[in-house]
């Protein structure tokens, strides 16, 4: 379960970040392993802007860890595919 000091840290200026890291953050989080966790609490270092142009897809971040998890999020945004 997700703790409140990531919770805290998942909200943002934009209000549509805050809902998918906070998504993201309960949904998934728990279920990846500890080099992609770190990645996310690495990820809420960066400014509100950045991510969102990394959401985007309008900019890519430098590390390699941060394209790991930029993918994961959109992935994780993506609505579940129907059989």
């Amino acid at each position: 379960m997700a703790n409140s000091r990531l919770l805290w840290r998942c909200r943002r200026g934009i209000r549509e970040m805050d809902i998918v890291l906070r998504d993201f953050l309960i949904r998934v989080y728990d279920d990846l392993p500890e080099p992609d966790q770190r990645g996310f609490r690495a990820l809420l270092d960066e400014s509100d802007l950045d991510i969102l142009n990394w959401l985007m897809g309008k900019e890519q971040p430098a590390s390699a860890e941060l394209q790991r998890i930029i993918a994961l999020l959109r992935q994780a945004r993506k609505p579940a595919e129907r059989p």
